[in-house]
């Protein structure tokens, strides 16, 4: 099995879709995926399969060669043995094509340079007429949620004036596929948010972002989410935790998921997405104590990502047992690491041990703290816009001790359960 050859294909599937870092898909995400994948090539994977190539799922096999087939042809090959032999051509062909084609590639460059150029004068032009037709003094956008909870429905108010557009749409985030049509002439539509967060809604008209207004679906206090089979996950509300020195499943909970039988462990989530007050993500401190409590081998890992929500985007620190740690994925300011091409090791911990991960930035520079110690540090760092709100994923189960946010300066928001 070639895995360069299978990251290559997974991450020009990843440009084709276009949407944000693969480590913040959640389950409806690869349900999406699937069903794409299904429309354009008439073979069905599964959302398990999906998750086992992302190595979302430990999963010791290699993908069979109708799950790589079906993954080749949705990037445009025939099947995985054309991607195979087009994405690596023999050093021969190489060889020959540089001694007898030369001439005629130079050529061809120039001539294809030209094209590009004309093309994109081209589309320039047409794109500054048309939007000398357009009057966005005239176009309205705004959304409402309609309470403080999950699910939310939502209610977007929008008008496109007197511009007249063949299609409209709204998109709910930054996954595209969360797009609905509306009608042009049209006043309100509605959608639903199963999670929290802080999104970025848009307002499309005839292939083009118009508008765009952030949405933030709040909780009060905190909340906290178990995956499940369906888009909408089980909620569980801070009266269904334990709150006396820390934040956790109850004992029949926690009972009930190891319990269960199943090849992956499911994946909980605490939220809070309540008031908050104003911190830059350019400054500011972030500490919290957590462990895993998760004790079964569908959960070996023992992931943990903890997520410090923007109104752009998040930082997201991922912790696991050191022998996961190739699977780590850190997202620094919006821009994410890989574990394949970067030594997170020093995200190792031990299993249910209490741990304290403490993050710190400032003059475009994070620093990193795993129980006091210095662990890594990252340079030319962007901020996230103003931070609105936290989430901490267990694989499996976890607890939170405490969580504190400093802008620096002083404490500006604690909670130590």
């Amino acid at each position: 099995m070639n895995h360069e050859l299978l990251k290559y294909c997974l991450m020009r599937i990843e440009q084709k879709l276009n949407w944000a870092s693969s480590d913040l898909w959640l389950n409806q995400d690869f349900e999406l995926l699937s069903d794409k994948i299904f429309d354009e090539t008439g073979i069905k994977l599964s959302v398990t399969t999906l998750k086992r190539v992302w190595g979302k799922v430990n999963y010791n096999s290699d993908p069979s060669i109708s799950t790589l087939n079906a993954l080749a042809n949705f990037i445009g090959f025939e099947n995985w043995s054309e991607l195979k032999n087009k994405k690596k051509p023999s050093s021969a062909n190489i060889k020959a094509t540089e001694t007898s084609k030369r001439p005629r590639n130079k050529q061809l460059t120039i001539l294809s340079l030209v094209v590009v150029i004309t093309i994109f004068v081209l589309a320039i032009s047409r794109a500054s007429l048309g939007n000398e037709k357009i009057d966005y003094d005239g176009i309205q956008f705004d959304v409402n949620p309609v309470t403080i909870g999950l699910p939310n429905s939502v209610v977007f108010n929008y008008s496109f004036g007197d511009n007249d557009f063949d299609s409209t749409s709204i998109q709910q985030s930054w996954n595209a596929d969360l797009t609905f049509d509306i009608q042009p002439e049209g006043t309100e539509a509605t959608g639903i948010y199963y999670y929290p967060g802080y999104f970025q809604a848009k307002l499309i008209a005839n292939g083009m972002i118009l508008k765009e207004k952030g949405l933030k679906v709040g909780t009060e206090g905190w909340m906290a989410t178990i995956q499940s089979e369906d888009v909408q996950p089980r909620y569980l509300y801070y009266g269904e935790l334990v709150n006396e020195d820390h934040l956790g499943l109850k004992p029949s909970e926690n009972e009930a998921l190891h319990a269960e039988e199943r090849d992956k462990a499911r994946v909980l989530t605490y939220h809070y997405f309540d008031e908050l007050e104003m911190v830059s993500s350019k400054a500011f401190t972030y500490e919290i104590r957590f462990r895993n409590t998760y004790n079964k081998s569908n959960g070996i890992c023992k992931n943990v990502q903890l997520l410090v929500h923007g109104t752009e985007s998040v930082f997201l620190t991922p912790l696991s047992i050191p022998g996961c740690t190739s699977n780590l994925s850190l997202i620094t300011g919006g821009k994410t690491f890989s574990g394949k091409e970067n030594d997170h090791s020093m995200f190792g911990i031990k299993g249910s041990d209490w741990q304290v991960l403490k993050l710190s930035v400032a003059n475009r520079r994070a620093e990193y703290f795993l129980n006091d110690e210095l662990i890594l540090t990252k340079d030319n760092v962007n901020g996230i816009g103003p931070i609105v709100g936290f989430k901490v994923r267990f694989e499996g189960a976890g607890e939170i001790d405490f969580l504190r946010l400093s802008n620096n300066n002083e404490l500006v928001f604690e909670e130590d359960f």
